[in-house]
């Protein structure tokens, strides 16, 4: 198989998927809407995250290396990293929401105020992603990613500890939250995290310059390379096509979640 049919077999799987979680979330979350309550908040929390992957599958890019599979200012490094940037808060916050509700159904009051410190240090983590975003630099990566490892790390503490004063479905739900968790941990601590340390030792061992704020975001804005080589794509295939399937039945499953 050629390189360029390799990259649209890839992305016309993206794309599908895409679509096929959209009608999804439409067929499974939306009966659940109300606004004045947590299933309310977290199908709105969702639909956004479920909008902002497809939008993410439809118009791929690589935002420090600048490249995009679509020629198109919609493909613009700032234009997809502002739509990512309110999608993984609204994904954070039903995270939040969920561990709220454990608590709440554990009687453990002290995971109910842990709930509060999920999305705050995740925010934090959009900037230092911005950061590296702007200015080149990897480090900023390493930081975002080590503050999800920290954050996932609290969540499926909370979920564990609520599993021993559940039962039934909420007991499930609440394991499974921790299994995950701790995955989600595992694998950020033994592959993502060290990934991100390492480029950023490259960079510094081989001097490469790192842009001012200025003349990153002037670079953010401006600059993208269209490109359908298999070798350049080859290396984002396994997390952009993980992030955009598994996050997002994720989410939706968040959202039957928090159904009373």
């Amino acid at each position: 198989m050629s390189d360029s049919k390799k990259v649209w077999t890839w992305w016309t799987c993206l794309r599908v998927i895409a679509v096929f979680n959209m009608v999804v979330w439409a067929v499974t979350c939306l009966p659940l809407i109300d606004a004045s309550s947590d299933p309310g908040w977290q199908v709105m929390l969702s639909g956004i995250f479920v909008v902002v992957c497809a939008f993410r599958s439809w118009l791929p890019r690589v935002d420090l290396e600048r490249y995009c599979l679509v020629d198109s200012p919609l493909s613009g490094m700032f234009v997809g990293r502002s739509a990512a940037t309110v999608a993984e808060i609204c994904f954070a916050a039903q995270i939040a929401l969920c561990v709220r509700q454990v608590g709440v159904s554990a009687h453990v009051p002290s995971i109910v105020t842990a709930s509060y410190f999920v999305v705050p240090p995740l925010v934090l983590a959009q900037f230092f992603c911005w950061y590296s975003v702007i200015t080149l630099n990897h480090l900023g990566h390493a930081i975002e990613e080590s503050l999800w490892t920290a954050t996932m790390a609290l969540v499926g503490a909370c979920c564990a500890v609520a599993a021993r004063h559940l039962e039934g479905n909420m007991f499930l739900c609440a394991s499974g939250g921790a299994v995950l968790a701790l995955g989600f941990v595992a694998f950020m601590t033994l592959v993502d995290v060290p990934m991100y340390f390492r480029r950023w030792r490259q960079a510094r061992n081989e001097r490469q310059a790192f842009l001012g704020m200025r003349a990153g975001v002037h670079d953010a804005l401006n600059r993208r390379i269209a490109t359908k080589e298999w070798s350049v794509w080859r290396p984002e295939v396994a997390w952009l096509t993980g992030y955009f399937s598994i996050a997002v039945w994720l989410s939706v499953s968040l959202v039957r979640f928090s159904r009373p």
